[in-house]
């Protein structure tokens, strides 16, 4: 009787032992195929969701901000962090505006139309624009002119590309030469050739949102 009883404290031990091996298993995460399906499939989502937080944030557009000319006559919306005070990047510029870090620029001159001419023409004011450039470029060539409107004004807009004198760096600039009422307006943006890939998009973004307020 007595072995009989010994042999069954043997056998519960040895289960209550089994049971508490299985649970510490099951704690630690290695406890049968359960266990090895849900960690991976937490892993992923994790990842995934990291993903999507870093496409969110490289995707959604930043804060832009309105500038205008010193008059108020003109505005263009920015990224904000930009430099939009930058009038240095070209003396004749109502706006001048900066991303130095990308190597993106845009400048905006005005000149009325009396002092192109009586009777001139978008025409006449591209062909001026582009003796500007003539004299601040080494071999400049200009793509081919298509009709533009931005901001309810109306001309010519071209591409060009060329080095520039002063520091011998190949550039691309997206020019627009409009019309409105009273004046001509050239609403250029430019960059580096390395960076025109990169940066063409943006800088078409920001010139077509160029107005005149009055």
């Amino acid at each position: 009787m007595k072995l009989v009883q010994h042999h069954r404290k043997i056998i519960a031990v040895a289960m209550a032992l089994t049971l508490f091996s299985i649970i510490m298993l099951q704690l630690a995460g290695c406890g049968g195929s359960s266990a090895k399906t849900t960690v991976p499939a937490t892993t992923t989502s994790q990842v995934a969701l990291g993903n999507q937080t870093t496409t969110t944030t490289t995707t959604t557009t930043a804060a832009n901000v309105a500038v205008s000319n010193s008059d108020g006559s003109v505005t263009i919306s920015v990224p904000a962090g930009w430099n939009t005070n930058d009038l240095s990047l070209y003396p004749g510029a109502v706006v001048g505006i900066a991303n130095d870090a990308n190597s993106e620029y845009l400048i905006i001159t005005k000149k009325p139309k009396t002092d192109v001419g009586a009777n001139s023409t978008i025409n006449d004011y591209m062909n001026l624009v582009k003796s500007v450039f003539a004299a601040v470029l080494t071999n400049p060539v200009w793509g081919s002119t298509s009709n533009v409107t931005i901001g309810g004004c109306s001309g010519l807009s071209a591409q060009l590309t060329g080095t520039r004198i002063s520091d011998g760096s190949n550039m691309v600039y997206y020019v627009n030469a409009v019309a409105s009422k009273d004046y001509y307006y050239n609403i250029c943006g430019y960059t580096t050739s390395a960076m025109a890939a990169a940066n063409q998009a943006q800088l078409e973004t920001i010139i077509k949102s160029f107005k005149e307020t009055n």
